[in-house]
């Protein structure tokens, strides 16, 4: 794992995301501390997001329109992306799948999970009959 250094904007970047479970962007997420007030710029939000994201801290969702949203990693999930309106979906990961999973990998140590799936979601099914 990577670590990079703690500073007070990495700690109101992860203090913030850790609230959200709508999956923001760089710009929501930057817009939003602005209103609180906070003196950070987008590119240093963009900066700490990738390095969380390397510390394992946050996962990045690459939606179809090539955008990026993050996640705070609490308990595993894995998330289903809609290629149509680019809705992000959190799916527990169930002890069936989890010990599925474990078999499929013995032999090998992960470190971390990140499983996306992409498709469309039911609206826009429902939206194109």
């Amino acid at each position: 794992m990577v670590c990079h250094r703690n500073t007070r904007q990495k700690e109101i970047v992860l203090n913030y995301i850790a609230t959200r479970f709508d999956h923001p962007t760089v710009r929501q997420i930057y817009n939003d501390l602005l209103k609180l007030n906070e003196k950070i710029g987008e590119v240093t939000v963009y900066r700490i997001l990738e390095n969380l994201t390397k510390e394992n801290k946050v996962c990045k969702i690459v939606t179809k329109d090539n955008v990026a949203h993050f996640d705070y990693v609490r308990d595993n999930h894995f998330h289903l992306v809609c290629n149509l309106c680019n809705k992000i979906i959190d799916k527990p990961i169930t002890k069936t799948f989890d010990e599925e999973f474990i078999s499929m990998v013995k032999g090998f140590k992960v470190l971390r999970q990140d499983i996306n799936f992409y498709g469309i979601c039911d609206d826009c099914l429902k939206k194109s009959k």
